[in-house]
C-alpha cells in the first residue's frame, strides 16, 4: 500500500528565506544545502544549492526578488555558439520559463544556463513558495533535456537511476 501525501495548509503571507524554501525542499524529500557564499570584503550571501545528475541550481533572495539559476552541466565548444543561440531561442520562443541563455566559460566552452525569478516585495505563502520551487525544478529539468535532444554527443555522464 502505498504512502498517502502529507498535506500541509497554506500559511499567511511572509517575508521569504531561505529557510522557508528548505522546508519546501525537506516535504518532497529533496537533497539540498544552504552555503555562505563571499561576494565582498565582508560581505557574504547565503545560496540554496541542489541539483540533478544534468544540472546544478541555486536560489537566492535578492532584494524583492527570488532567483532560481542553473548550469548544465554538458559544454558546448564555441563554434557552436550560433547553433546554440538558435536553440535556446526556440525555447525561449515557446515556453514561460527558464530563460535560456548562454555564457563563455573555461577552455573556451558555452555553458548553458536557465534562469527564472519571481517577485518577493510582499513576501509568499507556504503553497506560492512551494509551486514557484516544484515548477521551477520541473522547467529546467525539461529545458535541459531539450538541449540535450539537440547535443546528445555533449552528454558525457551517467543517469543515475535509483529505486
Amino acid at each position: 500500500m502505498s504512502e498517502e501525501p502529507t498535506l500541509y495548509p497554506d500559511t499567511p503571507i511572509e517575508d521569504v528565506t531561505l529557510e522557508r524554501i528548505g522546508e519546501i525542499f525537506d516535504s518532497e524529500k529533496l537533497e539540498y544545502r544552504v552555503e555562505e557564499q563571499t561576494v565582498g570584503e565582508g560581505e557574504t550571501v547565503k545560496i540554496l544549492r541542489t541539483g540533478f545528475s544534468n544540472i546544478a541550481i541555486a536560489l537566492q533572495v535578492r532584494d524583492d526578488v527570488l532567483v532560481a539559476d542553473s548550469v548544465w552541466r554538458g559544454n558546448a565548444p564555441a563554434s557552436e555558439g550560433p547553433q546554440l543561440l538558435m536553440v535556446l531561442n526556440k525555447w525561449n520562443q515557446q515556453h514561460f520559463a527558464p530563460t535560456l541563455r548562454f555564457f563563455e566559460s573555461a577552455e573556451n566552452n558555452l555553458a548553458v544556463s536557465g534562469v527564472r525569478e519571481i517577485n518577493i516585495s510582499h513576501g509568499l505563502s507556504r503553497n506560492q513558495i512551494g509551486a514557484f520551487v516544484m515548477s521551477t525544478l520541473d522547467s529546467m529539468l525539461q529545458s535541459m533535456a531539450f538541449v540535450e535532444e539537440h547535443y546528445p554527443q555533449l552528454v558525457t555522464w551517467e543517469e543515475h537511476n535509483h529505486d
